[in-house]
Parts: structure tokens; C-alpha cells; sequence
């Protein structure tokens, strides 16, 4: 027993003695330096910001009216006698459409010519009288003149003592007074009387005037066509009573649209009304005629936005020479979106939009650079971008928040060829 154990003593102090040397000589020996990690840089497809004009083709909704479209009203109330049109039918302008009856409006002319024809009497009549005064005057005036004359020659032989009494010249002169003052009250008399005749007049003046509303009674009761055009309503029948329009609750006897000029509505969005230029080319299509297409040109712009819908409605003209469109048809508008300057490009892809950034990943010289911009409309799978950046920079083809700012890249240029290859397809604007 006592030899095994010491046999067991010398094994294990052996052991620990070997583990001792064997830990000391790997602690004596020199360490190897770790060579640190190779960094390994991300390539990056880029493009270039490209300049470019904006122009693309937008489809807008859109409504059809007649150029022109009119309720019929009489101008006056009364009873249809005749009508001669239909829904339907076809006009000329001038074309009697409808006649009518109107028996208080009859007796209401009658009358004002009647009063016209009083006032002409009076007026006559108050002449007549002026005349006559006229006439008294100058008997007045020639009986002055020869009474002064017959006085001057008495007074000249008074002064020759003894030729004419005194009494004589006295009578004489009071003569030539009287007839005087009568001359000055037969002046006052007359000019009462001419301002008289002049009151006849302006009285049968208004009389007149009074007169010229029945004076086209006979058109009045005559319904003619405005223009070229169809009857697209019928209202009234023959022993209708009609009257004109606001004056109560009168219906129009017909409605005449013009077929041959149509007027095509189109709702411009904000932000294309800078590129709306009169007299361009617009087509356009209707359900009617699938995969047909129908040109129409800016005619009018109503400069004033729908706070609604923040668009501006534009008008084109549309010659419709065989009605195949119609009024009240609704349409899709190839609406040219344009602008007059040109603009910064990049794809899509290329803009990173976030809540609180939009931006996109510009690449120099190996490092990522954030650069905010707006984005502005699209064309072609390209966006338009507005900002800090100018043609000619190089941007991430697809650009994330992964590619973090100022880190470095390997920058691979895309031909323009495969930029086009990779291309959205083209969508509306924003």
C-alpha cells in the first residue's frame, strides 16, 4: 500500500510539473499580430441627371356640350297656335318653330295707338292756336308801326305853332303806348303757347315710345330659330299658354342645340395649366367609336382654378360636320403635358421619400451623398427633381436608405441605353 501510494505522489506531481512547464513556455513565446478584417465596398449602379423638356400625354376625363344651346321663350304671354318642330328636327336659322295667339297684347296696341293718335291732335290742334296768335301779333305790330309813324308826323307839324292842337299829339302818343303794350302781351302769350305745343310734343313723344314695344307685335308672335341647329326638346303643344322666361312658371317651348361646333370640357389639373396654349391640338375619344380618336383645338381657357378639384376648365373647339359626336357625351382627353423651360430628370428609383426627407443618393468620388430635393411631375419612368443638384451628377439607379450618407461605394455608371431598358412604365402626375 505504502508503494502505491507513493507510485501515485510521483505521477501526479510529474503531471503538474509538465502542465506548469508547458504553460510557461506558452507564455514565453511571442504573440502573432491578427491581421484586421478587409473591408469590402458595396457597387452601386448610377446614372446621370439629365435635362430635359417635359412632355407626356395624359388622359383626362371630359364633357361634351353643344357650341350653343337655347331655351325657346316667347317675348311675350299668350297661346300657341301652331308649332312646326320636334324633338329631332332639323333647323335653319330664321325657321318659324312655332306661332302664337295673343289677344291682351292685340287690345293693348290698339290702345297706345290710340293715345298716340290723341296726342297727335292735341299737339295739331295747340299749333294751330299758336298760329293764329302769330298771326294777331304781326296785325298788332303793323298797327304799332303805323300808329308810331302817324304820331311822329303829328308831333314834327306841332312844333310849327298854330298847325296842330296839343290834345292832338297828346292822343296820338297814348295810342302808340297802347298798341305797344299790346304787342309785348300777344309776345307773352305766344311764347306761353309755343311752350305749350313744345309739352304736346315730348307727351307724344312718350306715346310714341310707348307705342314702339307693340310696334313688333307681329314678330313677337312669331317663334324662328336662333341658328343652324337640332330639336333635342319639345315642351309645348298647340293651346299651350307660354310666357317669357322669369316672368313665372312658364316652360320653354323647345330646346335648339348647334350639332356642327361642339365644345369639349377638359378639367386641367393644377399643375399642368403653365403648359395650356390656344390653338394647339388635342384628341380625344368617345365610347360611341372605340379606338377611334377625335382632334379638337384649345379654344378657350377660363384662367380660374375649382377649389374643389384644383383644376382649370379649358375649352376646344370641335368641328362636327357629320354629328358623330354628340352633345352630352362624356370623353377621355390626350392632354399634352408640357413645359415652356426645361427641367432636371432622374428615374424613379433614384428618389428615396420618407416622412421626414426626400432625397437622393448622389455619388462622388466614391461617397454617398444625401441631397434633398422636390419631386416634381413624371415622364417616361423619369421623375422631374428640384434641388441642390445639377445636370451631369451621378445618383444611385436605386436608391434606399441602406446606401447611408457619406459611406463608401464603388460607383458603376449605366449607359443611357440600359437606363432606358430598366425604365417604369410611364404614369400620371403626382
Amino acid at each position: 500500500m505504502a508503494s502505491a501510494k507513493k507510485i501515485g505522489l510521483i505521477v501526479a506531481v510529474t503531471a503538474v510539473v509538465g502542465a506548469g512547464g508547458y504553460f510557461a513556455y506558452q507564455y514565453l513565446q511571442p504573440k502573432k499580430e491578427e491581421a484586421p478584417p478587409a473591408v469590402v465596398l458595396v457597387s452601386v449602379p448610377t446614372v446621370p441627371v439629365t435635362v430635359k423638356t417635359l412632355f407626356r400625354e395624359d388622359k383626362l376625363p371630359g364633357e361634351i356640350d353643344a357650341y350653343q344651346d337655347v331655351l325657346m321663350y316667347p317675348k311675350i304671354r299668350g297661346f300657341i297656335k301652331t308649332i312646326n318642330v320636334d324633338r329631332g328636327s332639323v333647323v335653319k336659322k330664321g325657321d318659324v318653330m312655332a306661332t302664337m295667339y295673343a289677344p291682351e297684347y292685340l287690345a293693348s296696341r290698339n290702345e297706345a295707338l290710340a293715345r298716340v293718335a290723341a296726342a297727335k291732335a292735341a299737339v295739331a290742334s295747340e299749333e294751330s292756336d299758336l298760329q293764329d296768335l302769330q298771326a294777331d301779333l304781326k296785325k298788332r305790330q303793323a298797327n304799332l308801326l303805323a300808329d308810331q309813324s302817324t304820331y311822329q308826323r303829328v308831333y314834327a307839324a306841332s312844333l310849327v305853332p298854330g298847325v296842330v292842337a296839343d290834345n292832338d299829339v297828346v292822343q296820338w302818343s297814348q295810342s302808340v303806348e297802347a298798341d305797344r303794350q299790346e304787342v309785348n302781351t300777344f309776345i307773352k302769350r305766344i311764347n306761353a303757347k309755343a311752350h305749350e305745343v313744345t309739352m304736346r310734343k315730348q307727351e307724344l313723344a312718350a306715346r310714341i315710345n310707348g307705342f314702339e314695344n307693340y310696334a313688333d307685335f307681329a314678330s313677337y308672335l312669331e317663334i324662328t330659330a336662333p341658328f343652324n341647329g337640332y330639336v333635342t326638346e319639345r315642351k309645348m303643344h298647340v293651346g299651350s299658354y307660354v310666357g317669357p322666361d322669369g316672368s313665372g312658371a312658364y316652360p320653354p317651348i323647345c330646346r335648339v342645340k348647334q350639332m356642327d361646333l361642339l365644345r369639349v370640357i377638359a378639367p386641367v389639373p393644377e399643375v399642368d395649366t403653365a403648359g395650356v396654349i390656344v390653338g394647339s391640338q388635342v384628341p380625344f375619344s368617345v365610347s360611341a367609336f372605340p379606338g377611334r380618336k377625335f382632334m379638337g383645338t384649345v379654344a378657350r381657357i377660363s384662367n380660374n382654378l375649382d377649389k374643389d378639384t384644383r383644376t382649370m376648365p379649358v375649352e376646344l373647339n370641335y368641328f362636327n360636320p357629320d354629328f358623330d359626336v354628340l352633345p352630352g357625351m362624356f370623353c377621355n382627353i390626350y392632354w399634352p403635358t408640357r413645359r415652356k423651360q426645361t427641367s432636371l430628370f432622374v428615374p424613379i428609383e433614384s428618389v428615396v421619400s420618407t416622412p421626414l426627407n426626400t432625397f437622393v443618393c448622389k455619388v462622388k468620388n466614391g461617397v454617398v451623398e444625401w441631397v434633398t430635393v422636390r419631386k416634381g411631375q413624371m415622364m417616361d419612368g423619369n421623375v422631374e427633381i428640384f434641388g441642390n443638384i445639377q445636370a451631369g451628377d451621378m445618383v444611385a439607379q436605386k436608391a434606399s436608405e441602406e446606401l447611408q450618407n457619406e459611406s463608401k461605394v464603388i460607383a458603376d455608371p449605366i449607359s443611357s441605353v440600359q437606363s432606358l431598358n430598366t425604365k417604369a412604365p410611364a404614369s400620371l402626375s403626382q
